[in-house]
C-alpha cells in the first residue's frame, strides 16, 4: 500500500503550480509553434526544443508522439534533432489522437495508434492501423455490448493478429455506502478486451466490477477532476480508472489501475486475479512505493521471476505518495513474494530553460518504454517534455514542446521507415525579376531523403537541373543563381536515386512596393514577427 503524506501532497501541489509557471517563462522565450514553412503553410506544428543531446549515447529512431491542447493536434514524428519529420493533423479524422507508435501487423511494421472522441479521464473511439505510407489500412473496435474502446490502451499482440483494448463502462451501482443515497447511483466499471484485429472479434473480456471490489479505490465520488460524482450515467463514479493492459508470452494479463494504485496480473483462462501489487491489498513485501501508475508492462518473466516497468505518477493533482515522478523498472519473485525495485529513472533535471525544480510531477498520463540497446525513453504526460536515459539512468535526451499547456498521453522512440503517397511540396520566391530564386522544399513523412535536387526555366517544358543541396531539417532552403521563371525539386535517396518530384510552379515575385520590404529569401508576412530564413540557408552543390 502506498503510503498516504499530507505534506507530500502539500509539496507536490506547489511544485505543480511552480513547474507551470517555470515553463510558461521559458516558451514564452521561444516561438509557440514551429517556424513556418513556406513550402507547407498549412503546418503550424508544435516545436520540440532539445535541451540535452548526447550523440555517442543516444539511442536512433524517430520520437512517435500525439500532443494535444496545441495548435494542430494529432500524430507527430520527430527525429532526434527535434526536427519535424512528419504531421498527421486531419488525416485520421478530426477527433483525438493517442498512444501513437509502430505495431507489427499482417507481417510487416506498421503504425498503431488510438482515435476518439474526448471525455473528462477517458473517450470513447477505436484503434487505427495504417502502413508505411500513412494509409489507414484498418479500424479496430471493441465488442460485446460494451461502449466503444477508451484511449488508454491499443496494445496490438501476437504480430498484430489480436489487439488488447482498454473499456470505460458505466453501469447502475447501489452507492449507499458512498453517501450517495437518494436513489441508484452510477459507477464506471474498468474492463478490457482482447479482440481480433482482422475481424474485431471479442476473444477475451475482463470486467472490473466481478473482481475488485469498490472499497479498495483511493479515489472517491467528487474528490478529484476525473473521479464523478456518481450521481448520473454522466458522471459516474470512475473508482477504477484501467490505464494499461498487456499479455504475458504464457498468456496471463497484465493491468494498472490507476484509482485503486493497482496492478494486477489476470488469469487468462477464468479472470481471477493471479496476484496484485501495491494498492490496499498488495500479495508482495515491497521496497518501493508507487501511485496512480500508468504504462504498466511485462518486460520478462519465467518460473519464479516476473520483470515489469511502469510510470510511477505518484501524484494525481491531489495526493501523492512521493515528491517526483519517474518511470520504474521492478522485479517481482512469484516464491517469496517480493517485489523488488531494479531502476529508478527520474527527471533529469535541469530539464530545460529556468528548471530549477530537481524533477517532474506528472499529474496524469506518462509512459516508460524499455529500447532495444537497454536505454529508458520516457514521455512526462501532463508535462509536455520527453527524455532518454542509459540503462544506468545516465540522461542522454531532454525535450520539451514550446507550447505551454500541451500535453501528451504517451511518447516513444521507434525506427521506421515511411514512403508517402503524396508528393514534394515547393515554394520558389525572387525579389525581382533579375534576383536569385529560393527554393523551399519538403516532404511531409518522407524517411528516405538525403537530399534535394533544384530545376528551373523559363517554361514549364524547358527547364534544367541547376543543383543540390542536403536535406536539412522538414524544409530545405537553398538558393539557386539567376531568375528561374518555373522551378521544380526531386527528393532523391541516399544511394543516389530519384524518389519523386515536386510539382512544376511558377516562382512567386512580389510588386514593385512590397519588394522594398523584402529579403533575396523571403517577404515579411502580414501581422506576424518577420522571419528570416536565411538563418537556416542551406548552402548548394553543383
Amino acid at each position: 500500500m502506498a503510503p498516504r503524506y499530507t505534506l507530500v501532497s502539500l509539496l507536490l501541489a506547489l511544485a505543480t503550480i511552480l513547474q507551470t509557471f517555470v515553463y510558461a517563462q521559458a516558451t514564452n522565450e521561444t516561438v509557440p509553434i514551429a517556424a513556418p514553412f513556406l513550402s507547407r503553410p498549412d503546418i503550424n506544428s508544435v516545436a520540440l526544443n532539445i535541451t540535452r543531446h548526447n550523440d555517442s549515447l543516444i539511442s536512433p529512431g524517430y520520437i512517435f508522439m500525439a500532443p494535444y491542447q496545441v495548435a494542430q493536434a494529432g500524430p507527430y514524428l520527430f527525429d532526434n534533432s527535434g526536427n519535424l519529420v512528419w504531421t498527421g493533423f486531419s488525416i485520421s479524422g478530426p477527433a483525438s489522437s493517442h498512444d501513437f507508435r509502430v505495431c507489427e501487423w499482417n507481417g510487416s511494421d506498421h503504425l498503431c495508434m488510438y482515435q476518439g472522441n474526448q471525455a473528462l479521464g477517458y473517450a470513447r473511439g477505436h484503434g487505427i492501423i495504417m502502413d508505411n505510407q500513412f494509409q489507414i489500412v484498418k479500424s479496430v473496435q471493441t465488442g460485446g455490448g460494451l461502449p466503444p474502446a477508451d484511449q488508454h490502451d491499443f496494445n496490438t499482440i501476437n504480430n498484430g493478429n489480436q489487439a488488447l483494448m482498454t473499456i470505460f463502462h458505466p453501469v447502475q451501482y447501489d452507492l449507499t455506502a458512498y453517501n450517495i443515497s437518494n436513489g441508484q447511483g452510477y459507477i464506471m466499471e474498468g474492463a478490457f478486451q482482447e479482440v481480433d484485429t482482422m475481424t474485431s472479434e471479442v476473444l477475451f473480456e475482463w470486467r472490473s466490477l466481478n473482481h475488485v471490489d469498490p472499497s479498495e479505490s483511493y479515489v472517491l465520488p467528487n474528490t478529484t477532476d476525473v473521479s464523478g460524482d456518481g450521481l448520473t450515467k454522466d458522471t459516474p463514479w470512475d473508482y477504477f480508472h484501467i490505464n494499461a493492459v498487456d499479455k504475458s508470452i504464457d498468456g496471463d494479463y497484465l493491468i494498472s489501475s490507476r484509482h485503486t494504485e493497482t496492478i494486477y496480473k489476470i488469469n487468462s483462462t477464468d479472470g481471477s486475479i493471479i496476484w496484485q501489487l501495491g494498492g490496499k491489498n498488495s500479495d508482495f513485501q515491497q521496497d518501493f512505493n508507487f501511485s496512480y501508475q500508468h504504462d504498466i508492462r511485462f518486460l520478462s518473466e519465467n518460473s519464479t521471476t516476473t520483470i515489469v516497468s511502469l510510470f510511477d505518477n505518484a501524484y494525481n493533482g491531489f495526493n501523492g505518495s512521493a515528491y517526483f515522478s519517474e518511470g520504474k523498472v521492478v522485479a517481482i519473485n512469484n516464491l517469496t513474494m517480493n517485489a523488488t525495485l531494479l531502476q529508478a529513472f527520474p527527471n533529469p533535471a535541469p530539464f530545460g530553460p529556468n528548471d530549477t525544480s530537481g524533477g517532474l510531477v506528472s499529474a496524469s498520463q506518462g509512459n516508460l518504454q524499455m529500447l532495444p540497446n537497454g536505454n529508458a525513453f520516457l514521455g512526462w504526460g501532463s508535462n509536455a517534455f520527453i527524455s532518454e536515459s542509459t540503462a544506468d539512468g545516465t540522461p542522454v535526451l531532454s525535450a520539451y514542446f514550446a507550447t505551454t499547456g500541451a500535453l501528451h498521453y504517451r511518447a516513444y522512440k521507434f525506427n521506421f521507415t515511411s514512403y508517402p503517397t503524396d508528393v514534394p511540396a515547393l515554394y520558389t520566391f525572387a525579389q525581382n525579376d533579375t534576383a536569385p530564386t529560393a527554393f523551399y522544399a519538403s516532404w511531409n513523412g518522407a524517411t528516405e531523403v538525403a537530399s534535394w535536387a533544384f530545376y528551373g526555366g523559363s517554361s514549364a517544358t524547358n527547364m534544367k537541373k541547376l543543383g543540390t543541396s542536403p536535406k536539412n531539417g522538414f524544409e530545405t532552403v537553398a538558393t539557386q543563381a539567376g531568375y528561374q521563371n518555373f522551378t521544380m525539386v526531386e527528393a532523391v535517396a541516399s544511394n543516389g536515386t530519384g524518389l519523386a518530384n515536386s510539382s512544376v510552379i511558377s516562382t512567386f515575385v512580389p510588386g514593385a512596393q512590397l519588394s522594398a520590404k523584402c529579403t533575396s529569401m523571403q517577404c515579411p508576412m502580414t501581422g506576424k514577427p518577420f522571419y528570416d530564413s536565411t538563418v537556416i540557408c542551406a548552402k548548394s552543390s553543383d
